[in-house]
């Protein structure tokens, strides 16, 4: 799910070149699918709740893997963006419902880190899965794209169709149930993610001007240097994964809060301060990875206790309401990161992503804590 989602971007100036459309016009592709995907994913996880989690899986799957194929096929950006907007309800079916089958699948005990695997396959696609759909694209075209992650996606549904037993879903919402999402443990919760991913994406929405600007990388320098997310984000999963099962979850989370503020400072402190390149390289890619680091080490914890906070008939549908905070906070963040550009430079960006961080610490420090499951 997470290479489908922007597999193609490394190839969109091609993409609109072949279409006759401007190449800004080309971005609504990934518009079309988060903010579908976010609007709609928990009424989607809500209608699915009570059946198989495989089979909605496998289901969820297929008709990603088929539309993709189906795109990769299309002549039109119109019948483009109608199939970014189909995958965006598709993707309703496997991301909640993959997270709530790991749970399911791992216990109590072992909840966090079984989260922490489903956020780790995200980042997995962000570190291989799209960078390998790029060169595929360098010999199919951006149509060979698509092409790749629908048969990336058919793979995975062949795979959890063989390997993963029949799961039961669970009793299906009622108004009663559905009252608990309204609980404040639950809006805190998920005010936490969505203010988290905003304070990190007001500064990587915009990464490669600020890599220049600190460093005077372009090109393949910038290109390593985000690298560096992916390898901050795996160190933050596993740290997240550790202690969302423990007592200190709360703690971590505000002192993940901290660190965001503090890196994504560092960032703008960076481009105001003399040095040499070698200096401002290591500088930043210190920044880079704790911040990333501290961004995936609150996901697992979050999910583990918005898992944790509600009953079961409701618990896909807080998961998919998660995913749909990331997707506005990423692009509530890069709205804030855009206004303090235009007003200060991008000598600002950094200041203004740690405020939106310092935001999330207050309401971590006012957040009433989750008990963790007891360990066996």
């Amino acid at each position: 799910m997470g290479t489908e989602a922007y597999v193609y971007s490394g190839h969109l100036s091609a993409l609109a070149a072949d279409l006759s459309i401007p190449l800004a016009a080309s971005g609504q592709l990934a518009s079309a699918f988060a903010l579908t995907n976010a609007l709609t994913a928990p009424f989607v996880a809500a209608a699915v709740s009570g059946y198989d989690r495989r089979r909605i899986l496998v289901v969820g799957l297929c008709l990603i893997g088929i539309l993709n194929l189906v795109a990769s096929l299309l002549s039109s950006f119109t019948g483009l963006i109608i199939i970014r907007i189909m995958c965006g309800l598709a993707a309703g079916l496997v991301g909640p419902i993959a997270t709530v089958a790991a749970a399911q699948l791992a216990g109590p005990a072992n909840r966090g880190k079984a989260m922490a695997i489903v956020v780790g396959g995200l980042t997995l696609a962000f570190v291989l899965g799209i960078p390998s759909g790029s060169v595929v694209g360098d010999f199919a075209s951006w149509r060979g794209t698509f092409a790749y992650a629908g048969i990336v996606a058919l793979a995975g549904a062949v795979v959890i169709g063989t390997v993963l037993k029949p799961m039961a879903g669970g009793p299906r919402p009622n108004l009663s149930a559905i009252r608990n999402l309204a609980q404040g443990s639950v809006i805190t919760n998920l005010s936490m993610t969505l203010v988290g991913f905003a304070a990190t994406f007001a500064v990587i929405a915009f990464v490669g001007p600020v890599i220049t600007a600190i460093t005077a990388l372009t090109g393949s320098g910038v290109g390593a240097m985000q690298a560096l997310v992916g390898l901050g984000s795996f160190i933050g999963i596993a740290l997240g994964g550790s202690y969302a099962d423990r007592p200190q979850a709360s703690l971590a989370i505000s002192i993940a809060f901290v660190t965001s503020a503090i890196a994504l400072g560092a960032m703008s402190l960076l481009m105001e301060m003399s040095m040499t390149r070698a200096i401002a390289i290591a500088l930043l890619s210190l920044a880079m990875v704790v911040g990333s680091a501290s961004l995936f080490t609150r996901t697992p914890i979050l999910q583990t206790q918005l898992f944790a906070s509600v009953p079961a008939p409701v618990q896909p549908i807080a998961l998919a309401l998660n995913q749909s905070m990331v997707f506005f906070g990423q692009g509530l963040g890069a709205l804030v990161g855009g206004i303090a550009i235009g007003v200060g430079g991008i000598e600002i960006v950094g200041y203004a992503g740690a405020a939106i961080a310092v935001l999330g610490l207050l309401i971590s420090i006012n957040a009433k804590p989750v008990a963790a499951p007891a360990h066996p």
